[in-house]
């Protein structure tokens, strides 16, 4: 006789109830973490494509300008060697001088510092009044060290002749603007001829200066 088979009860037979599903407190918890760091995450990308764009357009809006070499006084005509160009970012572009405009032979209407842009509204096309450049010889122990193109100085003249007595310094020049610091002449006399550059009516002084006995000359300003 053959065996007797007994059907299998099956959990999903009709009238049965499904075991309940049991979620663990943590993994909802776990998710929402994972999610968090992504946002974080795309986050932080937009923010370097929002800096990177920024450094990139502000690269290219920088613009070539022009800045003094050194310090130089109002007054002075530019010359190449005064000139330095830097490129820089700016906000107004035309408040300054671009390289691509020459300032060579223009006058400076106030002073410059070194490394300072010049700015559109301190050059002129030409000199404000008409200037003559005298030579004045000077022993260089009577001039200040490291004079320098575009300073300012003081010419005192001491006469060579006296009538008796200590003679007395003259002040020949006031605020005299230095055209060309000058250099040894090469003779062994340990003399400089500084150039300086006055006005018309100051050349005849310039020219005692030079001419009617020992110079001093004195740095003015800082």
């Amino acid at each position: 006789m053959s065996p007797l088979l007994t059907p299998q009860r099956s959990d999903t037979a009709a009238g049965s109830t499904p075991a309940p599903t049991t979620v663990r407190p943590g993994s909802r918890f776990t998710k929402h973490r994972r999610d968090l760091r992504l946002y974080i995450g795309i986050g932080l990308v937009l923010v370097s494509m929002l800096i990177g764009g920024t450094l990139m357009s502000s690269a290219n809006s920088r613009v070539e300008l022009w800045t003094a070499q050194s310090d130089l006084s109002a007054g002075t005509v530019i010359r190449a060697s005064d000139l330095q160009a830097v490129a820089v970012g700016v906000d107004d572009q035309s408040s300054y001088v671009a390289t691509s405009t020459s300032l060579v032979g223009k006058t400076l209407l106030r002073s410059i510092g070194a490394g300072e842009l010049i700015g559109a509204a301190a050059v002129a096309d030409a000199p404000i009044q008409k200037h003559r450049l005298v030579t004045i010889a000077v022993d260089a122990l009577h001039s200040p060290p490291s004079l320098m193109r575009g300073e300012r100085v003081d010419v005192y003249m001491t006469p060579t002749e006296s009538s008796g007595g200590t003679a007395i310094p003259l002040l020949m020049l006031s605020d005299a603007l230095v055209a060309d610091p000058g250099a040894a002449d090469g003779s062994g006399s340990g003399q400089l001829g500084v150039v300086v550059d006055v006005p018309i009516a100051q050349t005849q002084k310039a020219v005692e200066a030079a001419r009617g006995g020992q110079v001093d000359i004195v740095r003015a300003g800082s």
